[in-house]
C-alpha cells in the first residue's frame, strides 16, 4: 500500500498533468485495481474544481465592484462561503493513535510549562516583600531579657519566645500599636521596655488589612507620662527625613533615612516607601519626621533591595484608632503637636525611650 502523503502527490501530479505517459498508465491501473484510491482523486479532483470556481467567482466580483466604484453604486459585498470539507483522510488507524499521543504530550508539556512559569512568578513576587518580625527561639537572652510580670509579681516565661517586634505607646494609659503579623496567633504578649521591664499585654484591634493591631497593658494601674509625639497626619513629600527606633536585637536602635516615594508595595496608597535600614524585630517601630511627629509604622521591607522599608501611613492608624471604645482609649493623650520639635536628635531619642516597647510573643 503506498503511504499516504505520497499518495496525496501522486494524485495531484496525476491531476495536474505532471506524470509522463507510462507514469499515467500505471497510476490509471493502479486507480481501477484499488476503489479506495479511485475514490480519493474523485474527491480531491471536486475539491480543485471548488477552488477553481472560488476563484472565479471572486475574480468577477472584484471586475464587477471596479465597474460599480465607476460608476458611482454601491459596492457588493462578498459572502463568506463555507469551507470546503477537507479530502486528506489518514486510513491508517496506527497514524490516528499516533496523532492522538503526539496531541496529549503537546497538551500535557504546555500545561506542565504554565504551572512552573506560575509557580515561579508567584515565588517571585512574594520574596519580593517580607515582614521584619524576630524570630527568638533560637536567641541567647541577655539580662534584660530575663523578664518579669511587673503586674502579678511572678516570672514571666522564661523562653525567649516565638517571634518578636516592636510597638510604641498611643495613650497614657497602657494602649500600644503593632503590626498584626508581630501578634498573630499569639497565646500570650509580653511588653519589654528599655530597662528590661516587662509587662503582660493583649491584642484588643486588629486590622489586618493594613497590617496593624493595638495593644493594651492587662495592668490597669499602669501609666506613663505624657507623650512627647503627635500623629502627623498631613502628606510627607519625598526627600523628608525620618528616623526610627526599634528592637532588631535586645537593646533599642535608632535608624535614620528619607521618604522615597509616596507610596508603598506594588503603589499601596495607605503606606509609603523608605530607604532606612530595617531589620527582622523593627516591625511596628514608629517612623518619625524631623520635628518627632509619627507619620507612620514600619510593617516589612523589600528583600530584593538593600534599604527599602514600607511603613503603613499614620492617617491610616487614626483611622483605627477612631473605632476603639470612647470611655476605654483617650484620644486626647495623643497631642496636635509634638513636644520634640526644634530639639537636637540625641535629645529626641532619650526622651522616645521610654515610650518604644520590645514585644515578644509565645505561640
Amino acid at each position: 500500500m503506498m503511504n499516504d502523503l505520497l499518495l496525496i502527490q501522486e494524485i495531484e501530479r496525476y491531476l495536474e498533468g505532471e506524470m509522463s505517459v507510462p507514469e499515467r498508465e500505471a497510476f490509471e491501473a493502479l486507480r481501477q485495481s484499488d476503489p479506495a484510491i479511485d475514490r480519493q482523486v474523485k474527491e480531491q479532483q471536486q475539491l480543485q474544481q471548488q477552488l477553481r470556481a472560488t476563484g472565479q467567482r471572486r475574480q468577477l466580483l472584484s471586475r464587477m465592484n471596479a465597474i460599480h466604484a465607476d460608476m458611482g453604486t454601491p459596492v457588493a459585498t462578498a459572502v463568506p462561503e463555507p469551507d470546503p470539507a477537507p479530502v486528506i483522510r489518514l486510513r491508517s488507524r496506527r497514524t490516528w493513535l499516533n496523532l492522538a499521543a503526539a496531541a496529549c504530550i503537546a497538551l500535557v508539556t504546555s500545561l506542565s510549562t504554565i504551572a512552573i512559569m506560575q509557580k515561579a512568578s508567584k515565588k517571585a513576587t512574594t520574596a519580593q516583600y517580607e515582614d521584619v518580625r524576630r524570630v527568638l527561639n533560637n536567641i541567647q537572652r541577655s539580662q534584660n531579657a530575663l523578664i518579669h510580670n511587673i503586674n502579678s509579681g511572678k516570672k514571666a516565661p522564661v523562653n525567649p519566645g516565638t517571634y518578636g517586634g516592636t510597638c510604641f505607646a498611643i495613650s497614657r494609659n497602657g494602649y500600644m500599636v503593632t503590626n498584626y503579623h508581630v501578634v498573630a496567633g499569639a497565646d500570650s504578649i509580653y511588653i519589654q521596655n528599655n530597662k528590661g521591664e516587662a509587662f503582660k499585654a493583649v491584642s484588643v484591634f486588629e486590622d489586618v488589612s493594613s497590617d496593624l493591631a493595638v495593644l493594651r497593658i492587662a495592668d490597669s494601674t499602669f501609666h506613663s507620662p505624657a507623650l512627647p509625639y503627635s500623629l502627623k497626619l498631613s502628606p510627607v513629600r519625598p526627600g523628608e527625613e525620618v528616623f526610627s527606633m526599634g528592637f532588631p536585637r535586645d537593646e533599642i536602635v535608632y535608624g535614620k533615612g528619607y521618604i522615597s516615594a509616596q507610596t508603598g508595595f506594588n503603589g499601596d496608597t495607605l503606606a509609603y516607601q523608605v530607604s532606612i535600614p530595617v531589620n527582622p524585630g523593627n516591625s511596628g517601630a514608629p517612623l518619625l519626621d524631623a520635628h518627632g511627629g509619627v507619620i507612620g509604622i514600619i510593617t516589612g521591607k523589600q528583600s530584593t533591595s538593600d534599604g527599602i522599608a514600607f511603613a503603613v501611613k499614620s492617617g491610616h492608624l487614626k483611622r483605627l484608632l477612631d473605632e476603639l471604645p470612647k470611655d476605654q482609649f483617650s484620644r486626647k493623650d495623643l497631642k496636635p503637636y509634638s513636644q520634640l520639635a526644634g530639639v537636637n536628635r540625641v535629645e529626641q531619642l532619650k526622651r522616645l525611650e521610654e515610650f518604644v516597647y520590645m514585644v515578644k510573643v509565645y505561640n
